[in-house]
């Protein structure tokens, strides 16, 4: 009855979102607003796309959601929270604390066996991907974040490699005339997350701090975290034209435990166990990371301006893989840069043109040791190598706005090495890549965009250093991958609404996908498959509406591998990892009695789990409620939250393992599960 009632309310759904899309942006243009909105709809300058530019004016597709109203509700364990609503962005393995949050944009990022590929990290205008390409999320103040932007689609003239697409992230500057907030939250598998944040504001200097302890069990067996995070942010008003804003972070988690690809049928005799092989190998990663960076930004006088940054960071990481030779990884790495990039602006009386000029340049360097895994215990040395990569890139934007019209350019060079002290010989690249955008004001309420950009993406220090042989040095067959891409769209606005629809048609060349050996289970290996072909539609709208903010988006989309000889067995395949369909549906509601109640939910289309398609991970549904109340006492605000996650009890896998070998594909989910915390603010 259960099941039957859930595919009604999935169906019921669909039909809401079509109304949604199609009927709500007439419907709802020119109504007043709420006080609560999950949806920037305010007219802001994006900082995704360099030069500061609105959203709906912008020829390119930019999410950007003001996260401050979600704060209250959500249970801040994984920045998968955050990203649902996002159309093109898909989000897999948020409860495998060892192998970090998989993130994809329109394809873009789906090969990762870990952490984050193909897609630009920027905090408070300062990387977090290294210069190869690869991000994690694991460092990340959840508890501070504020805003985020998505740039989906390739940007390699704005941020050059692995850059697919940009998740911009910003946190927050002060606690709005508050000096501390205390948070604690419990919730299932013995989940404990507290955070102390404290404030100190004076007349041009002020300092955020933020410290937060997070520990779970985890759903499966042999799947817990334990995580320190502490967050420092000091301003600096140098003048009226001047300010210097500096960050640090410093992150500790002792215990990451990986619990490992199933088989299908090892998954429906006990959905919660563990792989026998990472509990006997012990499988487990240990980090520490530690981050300082600055960033300064000047005006003088109104048409020129300078915004800079330098930043230094190094990461600790050790971890145990389920296999012998090489199964533990000892990894210290450094990784440094610094940008700065030169604005003009002038307007005449009908003209307003503004160009940018870009310098940028980051290296990484990785000590690499790899030991025999006996058990869980560490045995010899087998591998040992530092490796380097280093990029300098170059840029100029342009932006021409003229009555209805805008455009906007880009080019870029980049120039990257790469190598290993155990290889007598690195790898050099060369590219230039340019982008076009063109926008135009149909109305003053609707804006049509077309633009073409392109993207690179060499593979990272990790693939490279994936040897087959088993042996030292780097595989260099493996080739960058390339993309181009073209978009066009349709925006609309009111009062407390705004709609956006999407049409992308993306070809890459030398695609970089993982594959294992059974000579090491567990370890992911790289390889080129050749040309894909991408094309599909997003949708995406907010509408506020009395005490009701409704927030929907919708992808309908292909992505599939493309090869001059039919006859090959992947031809027209579909990309593994990725569904071809996503729906998400929020509604909250504010009560008179300042109660605010939250119901969300999302479908995920089948996908596939390995590159010829023979196995298929079927569709899923999640459901979540959520609710905040926020009461007035004698020394300040009391805030009490709780929630309720996969509301249904759906059965799903929370990662898929893309082209594992001996079909242990899958990672289960966890079932309903809740969590219930109290947050005071003095």
């Amino acid at each position: 009855m259960l099941a039957k009632n859930f595919y009604s309310l999935i169906a019921t759904w669909k039909k809401g979102c079509f109304l949604l899309f199609f009927g709500f942006p007439t419907l709802f243009l020119g109504q007043g607003t709420s006080q609560t909105s999950t949806i920037t709809l305010d007219e802001i300058a994006l900082e995704a796309p360099k030069l500061k530019t609105s959203r709906f004016v912008i020829p390119a597709s930019v999410s950007s959601i003001n996260l401050l109203p979600l704060q209250g509700f959500q249970q801040q364990l994984s920045l998968q929270e955050y990203l649902r609503s996002v159309p093109g962005l898909f989000t897999l393995n948020a409860n495998n604390y060892a192998q970090d949050l998989r993130l994809s944009i329109r394809g873009f990022g789906s090969r990762a066996a870990f952490g984050i590929r193909g897609i630009l990290l920027i905090v408070d205008g300062i990387p977090e991907t290294t210069p190869d390409g690869q991000g994690q999320v694991d460092n990340l103040p959840l508890g501070l974040l504020s805003r985020l932007e998505v740039l989906r689609g390739p940007a390699a003239s704005l941020y050059g490699n692995a850059a697919g697409g940009v998740l911009y992230l910003t946190t927050l500057d002060s606690l709005e005339g508050e000096s501390t907030r205390w948070r604690s939250t419990l919730g299932s598998y013995g989940y404990q997350n507290h955070q102390l944040t404290s404030y100190v504001g004076g007349q041009k200097t002020s300092a955020l701090f933020h410290i937060n302890r997070t520990f779970t069990k985890g759903f499966r067996n042999f799947s817990g975290l334990t995580q320190n995070v502490f967050n420092a942010k000091i301003k600096h008003q140098l003048s009226s034209r001047s300010k210097l804003n500096f960050q640090l972070n410093y992150t500790h988690s002792p215990r990451a435990e990986d619990a490992g690809g199933l088989k299908l049928e090892e998954t429906e005799a006990d959905f919660r166990q563990a792989r026998k092989q990472n509990v006997d190998y012990d499988t487990f990663e240990k980090i520490s990371q530690f981050k300082v960076g600055m960033r300064w930004e000047q005006q003088w006088g109104s048409q020129w301006s300078l915004d800079s940054y330098a930043f230094y960071s190094f990461r600790d990481f050790y971890g145990k893989l389920p296999f012998e030779n090489g199964g533990i990884v000892d990894l210290f790495r450094n990784y440094y840069g610094l940008g700065t990039r030169l604005n003009y602006e002038e307007s005449l009386s009908k003209l307003t043109h503004r160009w940018q000029l870009g310098l940028e340049s980051s290296a990484q360097r990785d000590q690499r040791d790899r030991y025999q895994n006996l058990l869980g215990a560490q045995g010899n040395l087998v591998f040992s190598q530092l490796e380097r990569f280093g990029t300098l890139g170059m840029s100029v934007l342009d932006e021409l706005q003229w009555e209805k019209f805008l455009v906007r350019t880009g080019l870029r060079f980049d120039y990257q090495t790469l190598g290993a002290d155990t290889v007598a010989k690195g790898q050099e690249y060369t590219v230039l890549n340019p982008s076009i955008g063109l926008s135009y004001a149909v109305s003053a309420a609707q804006r049509l965009f077309v633009n073409f950009s392109t993207s690179f993406e060499t593979p990272t220090l990790s693939e490279l250093s994936a040897n087959p042989t088993g042996g030292a040095g780097l595989n260099l067959d493996l080739d960058p991958s390339k993309a181009i891409n073209y978009e066009l769209g349709w925006k609309t606005r009111g009062a407390s609404s705004f709609f956006e629809a999407t049409g992308f048609f993306i070809q890459t060349t030398n695609e970089i996908l993982p594959y294992e050996l059974e000579a090491f289970p567990g370890r992911s290996f790289y390889q080129n498959a050749g040309a894909t072909r991408r094309y599909g539609i997003e949708l995406a709208g907010a509408f506020q509406w009395k005490r009701w903010d409704i927030q929907a988006s919708l992808t309908q989309a292909q992505y599939q591998f493309k090869s001059q000889d039919a006859a090959e067995a992947v031809d027209k395949k579909s990309l593994p990892g990725i569904p071809n369909s996503q729906a998400f549906l929020q509604l909250l509601y504010t009560s008179p009695t300042d109660w605010n109640w939250m119901l969300s939910g999302e479908q995920l289309g089948r996908f596939y789990a390995n590159n010829s398609n023979s196995v298929v991970i079927q569709s899923f549904q999640k459901v979540r409620f959520q609710a905040q109340k926020t009461v007035q006492v004698l020394w300040g605000e009391l805030h009490v939250l709780g929630g309720i996650n996969n509301l249904l009890n759906a059965t799903y896998f929370d990662n898929i393992r893309l082209n594992a070998f001996g079909g242990r594909y899958y990672e289960p989910a966890p079932g309903r599960n809740f969590y219930l915390g109290v947050q005071f603010n003095l």
